[in-house]
């Protein structure tokens, strides 16, 4: 089938920190030769890894902004993505779906569905030698993220992939 005539996948990526879906991204992309898009690279890049700095929500705002509309560019071209952002909250993951649907696209959500322990294992012993692509989050951090992540609901019919590491 013609690419012109297949509606391109939005590949949308739900997970609190430390559930692997930057990993699950990665293999996705391998597999399904979508554009990965992941936020964190990029925001990295420009203000390194330490969240706690001054502004900080004020740059990732931007960023999220600045790589959905790049990546929405790409989905209206017809290609597929995948947008490795966490989507924490049900209202920000109802607008992408519909910005989806209104490019004429197909949207999937994964859910990384992961024990808040290992989580948080893998979290803080990857803050203890953080890869270049990863942010600093100590426990504290870790613990004060929680308060806004909202698991998907079974409305929003997500692909639920459970974790194992």
């Amino acid at each position: 089938m013609n690419r012109r005539n297949k509606k391109p996948t939005a590949h949308l990526i739900c997970g609190f920190i430390g559930a692997g879906k930057t990993t699950f991204s990665k293999k996705l992309e391998k597999e399904t030769g979508a554009l990965r898009f992941t936020k964190d690279e990029w925001l990295i890049r420009i203000i390194g890894n330490n969240p706690t700095i001054d502004n900080f929500d004020v740059y990732d705002q931007r960023m999220t902004d600045l790589v959905f509309d790049i990546a929405f560019r790409c989905l209206e071209a017809g290609n597929d993505i995948i947008l490795d952002d966490g989507i924490w909250v049900k209202s920000q993951r109802k607008e992408i779906h519909d910005r989806v649907k209104k490019v004429g696209a197909i949207p999937k959500l994964y859910y990384l569905k992961i024990s808040d322990d290992t989580r948080k294992e893998r979290t803080i012993k990857r803050t203890e030698n953080p890869p270049k692509d990863a942010f600093k989050i100590d426990e504290t951090v870790y613990e004060s993220y929680k308060k806004y992540f909202e698991a998907p609901t079974e409305d929003e019919e997500p692909i639920i992939i459970e974790m194992k590491f």
